[in-house]
């Protein structure tokens, strides 16, 4: 009581103003007075007045007592229980928790909680009256009571009824569903999304969906490299708002130029103009690659800032990697044999027809043309009648040569146009370190272009050398970075020419008196493309070729009749996937099917069994795995095996009298393992050193090995020493062809070329080199159709048969080349070559050259090449002048044997002069070229084979060129 009464005394009240307190004051004083007194009720009404004038512990305990002393326990309850909440007296702390114990057994108690804190509590109804909020413990008479929770933005929440008992104690947790709209946030994506404040957490990335209470807000949108976005929305409960906002991109410039105009300018892998150019581009950091066709792509970061300008200025050099050579991609000077590159842009400016014409030129190169197939010659020896077959001829690493003779197609007969191709690396030199059979003379590789061509259409339509229209068309689809597809057809068609030909005129029909008029036209069509997705690709190339011939084929044909034709199809399907294992392993893995079709009519008289038709067809398949160790600059290890399966060669023969007189069906399989090492032990110096071993069902095995050294003693030195052999397996035409007068050969052995090389180059500035080369050649066990035995019937027969006399090449080569920079080009050959048979296997016969008495010179073997190539450009891009001037030697005809009782005779030497202009717009993708070939109207000849009456052919005169393309 002593206690209680001291609360009635210490009363200090809390002033808000003067006559509050007072007010309180008094009202406190005459509550205090009756409570002494015993008048309970009155004392609570002026203690309650008091509270609410100036809230105050000791007022709130003494409201308490009066409702204690009145015995309404549940009010009591509550009061002592706010009392305590407020109380920082320890002392008066211990007596109200003595008070409430006293109480506890006379009232009934009731926990609330809600999910979020904070609601407004309601009993039974909301119209009684709040109770205060939650989390609390309330005090109340015993019954069951309905906890209703209000808490504003979310749904109320109402208990099940709880019964409430005295001395107990219940709890109610109540959680409350938030009221909510969602607003889906589309477009813009990666931006951060906030609400309302900028400094809160972000609540999603874009696209998503914020989740607000009903009512307006606003949405932040920030976003690296864009300007922060405020979208005011207004959210309706239980409803989806859709927005789509669009970033503005914080930007800056970037000023790029190159020391060549019109170059390529990729801007993070998307294709954004040409040089010199002034982009806007978002701030941040962007990958920018500057490439032109024919050059070495540079590619540069920049980082952007909002308002500023960058300057991005780079130097272009032409593109000297090679990948012929060694199958992998590599530097020419460090390719282990002789290369030279025919450019995508001196592919362009000269607008070549065929890889004949734009292989006429190049360094150790000749050609030959009968009217049925053109072909090639490398480094002094080219057999007439051979048909380029000890020349390898590959589309990005894929061989094209047949399976019949392994000829190698160089004219219309291998493409209609070279406009899908990128450039064309020339490796001279034994490669059947790598290749296998045909990779005897050298190799040449069509690289395509695939990988900086942007997604976009080509049309184009061109007229050139003798009648020969075509048209083609492209299209390129790139999907990614790493998937592309493209595909091209093209087709074309030739008048060809009309032939005079002297040794016709006595025996042939009056009417044509020699002359061959309007029987040299072709037709030819082309379809090839790529598909790839990363290291997968799937590469294919069909070509078909009819070529009506003005000569007289196998000198048994009617000359003049237009009967007379051949046509040749090749078909190829690639799979190969690039593989890398780790960081240092590569898997290459290919597999290929093979079509190759052949169709000949021949007619003769009818005395003579009237007409011929012949035909080969063959399908074959093959695969390839090889793997590729590099665990350092200074070591590379390649290992592969090649297998294929030739299960049907088809060759038939028949004539309108005899019927079917050949009807061969061979089969034949080859396997062969392979690899190479490559040792860089310093910077200057690296050793390749490599073999492969070949085995044929038909004939056995083949070794052929290639070593090579090569030096760099000093700045822009480079020295090469290489030395290898090659092989030529015999042909199934070779080997089974039978025909009146020719017999079969199933014992042929392989030919074999063994070579050695020194060549030095030196850089005389960054574009400008100069290269010296000698080399020596000779070719064992070489196959030519020579006399046979005579049959029982004394017909005389011819026979394929592995001579016992070499063939020894010397020669030299020089060059001074500059790289195409800014439209400017030159170039400058020489080859001096000499090809004789050998009088005996020695070393010495083969360092002099000492010809056997049994031959005469070499036929077909020119000992000067020359040429002059130069680009000047007159308007920039738009319209570029070249020319080129080369010079082939004498060539000695068929007549070989020194006893043959016709005389060898020689062609005369050719000096042709092509000239053309050409250009392009790249703004509206148009190109053009306009040119002559052969400006001289030289009269040259080249020499026949032995299956032609005539000694030598006239080479194509002067023709003009044109061609218009359009890329969209």
């Amino acid at each position: 009581m002593v206690w209680a009464f001291a609360h009635l005394s210490l009363y200090v009240p809390s002033a808000r103003a003067d006559d509050v307190a007072d007010e309180a004051d008094a009202q406190f004083n005459l509550g205090a007075e009756q409570y002494q007194a015993g008048n309970f009720e009155v004392a609570l009404s002026h203690f309650l007045a008091s509270n609410r004038l100036a809230r105050n512990k000791n007022v709130l305990f003494n409201v308490a007592r009066c409702y204690e002393q009145l015995r309404r326990f549940p009010e009591a309850h509550r009061y002592y229980t706010r009392a305590l909440e407020v109380e920082t007296n320890s002392v008066a702390a211990g007596s109200i928790n003595q008070a409430l114990t006293r109480i506890a057994d006379r009232v009934a108690l009731l926990q609330i909680e809600t999910q979020p804190p904070g609601a407004r509590i309601y009993l039974d109804r909301k119209d009684l009256g709040e109770r205060g909020s939650a989390p609390q413990i309330m005090a109340l008479p015993p019954r069951a009571y309905r906890v209703i929770a209000e808490l504003d933005g979310y749904r109320d929440a109402t208990s099940e009824a709880v019964t409430l008992r005295l001395g107990s104690k219940r709890s109610v947790e109540l959680k409350l569903e938030r009221i909510v709209g969602t607003v889906s946030v589309g477009g813009a994506p990666g931006a951060s999304v906030r609400l309302d404040a900028d400094n809160t957490p972000a609540l999603c990335v874009t696209p998503c969906n914020v989740q607000a209470g009903p009512g307006p807000h606003t949405l932040i949108l920030t976003k690296l490299g864009s300007r922060t976005s405020r979208i005011p929305v207004f959210v309706q409960a239980d409803r989806i708002t859709s927005i789509e906002p669009e970033l503005v991109a914080d930007t800056g410039s970037l000023v790029v130029s190159a020391d060549e105009q019109g170059a390529g300018i990729d801007v993070d892998d998307i294709a954004q103009g040409f040089t010199p150019a002034l982009l806007s581009l978002p701030v941040g950091r962007h990958r920018v690659v500057i490439s032109m066709r024919g050059f070495r792509p540079v590619e540069r970061d920049v980082v952007i800032i909002a308002n500023q300008q960058v300057r991005l200025d780079v130097e272009l050099f032409s593109s000297d990697s090679v990948e012929a050579a060694s199958r992998v991609v590599e530097p020419v000077e460090l390719a282990p044999a002789s290369v030279s590159l025919i450019s995508s842009q001196e592919l362009r400016a000269m607008r070549y027809p065929t890889l004949y014409e734009a292989l006429r030129g190049t360094r150790g190169v000749f050609l030959t043309d009968d009217r049925g197939y053109q072909a090639l010659g490398f480094r002094g020896f080219g057999q007439l009648g051979s048909y380029g077959n000890r020349v390898l001829v590959t589309l990005d690493g894929s061989p094209l040569n047949d399976d019949w003779l392994w000829q190698s197609y160089v004219g219309f007969d291998l493409r209609t146009d070279l406009e899908d191709i990128d450039h064309i690396e020339v490796v001279r030199g034994p490669g059947s370190v790598l290749y296998g059979t045909s990779a005897f003379s050298g190799v040449i590789n069509l690289v395509t272009r695939a990988d900086e061509v942007p997604t976009g259409r080509e049309v184009g339509l061109s007229a050139a050398a003798d009648g020969v229209a075509r048209a083609r068309a492209r299209v390129t689809q790139r999907f990614s970075k790493d998937a592309h597809f493209w595909a091209s057809v093209a087709a074309g068609q030739s008048q060809g020419r009309d032939f005079f030909f002297p040794e016709y005129v006595a025996d042939g029909p009056p009417q044509v008196a020699g002359h061959a008029r309007g029987i040299d036209g072709a037709r030819f069509a082309t379809f090839t493309g790529r598909a790839r997705y990363k290291g997968l690709s799937l590469a294919w190339s069909l070509n078909h070729h009819d070529k009506h011939l003005p000569t007289d084929q196998f000198q048994t044909t009617l000359f003049g009749d237009g009967r007379t034709r051949q046509s040749d199809t090749r078909g190829l399907a690639e799979l190969r996937l690039d593989l890398p294992i780790g960081r240092f392993l590569t898997s290459v893995t290919r597999v290929h099917g093979n079509y190759y079709g052949y169709r000949g009519d021949f007619p003769r008289s009818p005395g003579d069994e009237g007409l011929e038709v012949d035909s080969y067809d063959s399908f074959w398949a093959g695969a390839e795995q090889r793997f590729v160790l590099t665990p350092s600059p200074a070591f590379s290890l390649s290992l592969g095996a090649e297998g294929q399966v030739h299960p049907s060669a088809r060759g038939d023969a028949a004539t309108e009298t005899a019927g079917s007189y050949l009807n061969d069906d061979q089969s034949f399989s080859l396997a062969a393992l392979y690899g190479s090492v490559d040792l860089r032990p310093v910077s200057a110096f690296k050793v390749s050193l490599g073999g492969r071993l070949d085995y044929y069902s038909t004939f056995g095995a083949s070794f052929n090995p290639r070593l090579a050294l090569i030096l760099q003693p000093y700045e822009g030195a480079n020295i090469k020493v290489v030395g290898a052999k090659a092989f030529k397996a015999p042909s199934i035409y070779e080997f089974s062809y039978v025909y009146i007068g020719q017999l079969s050969n199933p014992e042929l052995e392989p030919e074999s070329i063994y070579s050695a090389e020194i060549e030095l180059s030196q850089r005389l500035s960054r574009t400008v080199t100069a290269t010296v080369a000698v080399y020596t050649n000779y070719i064992s066990d070489l196959i030519s159709l020579e006399d046979a035995p005579p049959s029982p019937d004394g017909t005389e027969n011819l026979q394929y048969r592995n001579t016992n006399t070499l063939v020894g090449t010397l020669g030299g080569e020089i060059e001074l080349r500059r790289d195409w920079k800014e439209g400017w080009m030159f170039s400058a050959t020489y080859s001096l070559q000499q090809s004789n048979f050998l009088a005996s296997k020695g070393l010495d016969a083969l360092l002099t050259l000492k010809r056997s008495p049994e031959f005469r010179e070499v036929s077909n073997s020119p000992m000067h090449l020359a040429s002059l190539k130069g680009a000047v450009p007159i308007l920039g891009r738009e319209l570029t002048l070249m020319n080129r001037v080369t010079f082939e030697g004498q060539r000695y005809d068929r007549d070989e044997a020194a006893d043959s009782a016709t005389l060898q005779t020689r062609t005369d030497a050719a000096l042709l002069w092509d000239v053309v202009l050409s250009g392009q717009d790249l703004r509206s993708g148009l190109d053009y070229s306009v040119g002559v070939y052969n400006a001289f109207n030289s009269q040259a000849h080249a020499p026949l084979s032995d299956e032609f009456r005539q000694r030598s052919l006239p080479i194509l005169g002067r023709s003009l060129l044109a061609a218009l393309g359009l890329t969209f």
